[in-house]
């Protein structure tokens, strides 16, 4: 993955940040959508229909591909959209990494439960001082790249919420 300080912050989406990616992590990340651990069977059709798309194949012959096939065509040969994308991303963070999406949600004294939020309503933008408090224990705790990838997507997937990012991480990278 580039590193955290050489993206391009300003046009960051998840689309982009793939493109950036590494082909060992885009296959964590499409085999977390594929795993036990993420029981979501409308990602797994979204990604089978991006890969159906990409090769010209139909769904069902998708279906039957073994798993490793469709998570290879899914690093390699699929330009997936920001949505799938997302869903790899989430399917990656918290099937692999939740103790870590935890921890920064609990510095940050945002309810949660195993790495996700629990929001009645739109998450506010957190407090700048426990922003850069809790980047920088993930980044005591947790290898860079894992961190970088998780504030990265956080930033493009909700720019909205998490636009502080990019002052306070791009310091710390």
């Amino acid at each position: 993955m580039v590193p955290l300080h050489d993206l391009s912050w300003g046009r960051l989406t998840p689309a982009t940040l793939w493109a950036e990616l590494d082909v060992e992590t885009r296959r964590l990340a499409a085999r977390s959508v594929y795993s036990p651990d993420w029981d979501d069977a409308a990602s797994r059709a979204e990604a089978n229909e991006a890969i159906a798309r990409a090769l010209r194949f139909r769904k069902a012959a998708v279906g039957r591909l073994p798993i490793e096939k469709r998570i290879d065509y899914l690093a390699r040969a699929v330009h997936p959209d920001d949505s799938l994308v997302g869903t790899m991303l989430r399917a990656l963070h918290l099937t692999l990494r939740k103790q870590m999406l935890a921890d920064f949600l609990a510095a940050l004294e945002i309810p949660q439960q195993d790495g996700v939020i629990e929001a009645d309503g739109p998450l506010d933008p957190p407090d700048a001082a426990l922003l850069r408090a809790a980047v920088s224990r993930l980044l005591e705790s947790y290898p860079r790249t894992d961190v970088e990838l998780y504030l990265a997507s956080l930033l493009a997937m909700d720019p909205g919420v998490w636009g502080d990012l990019a002052e306070i991480a791009l310091p710390l990278a």
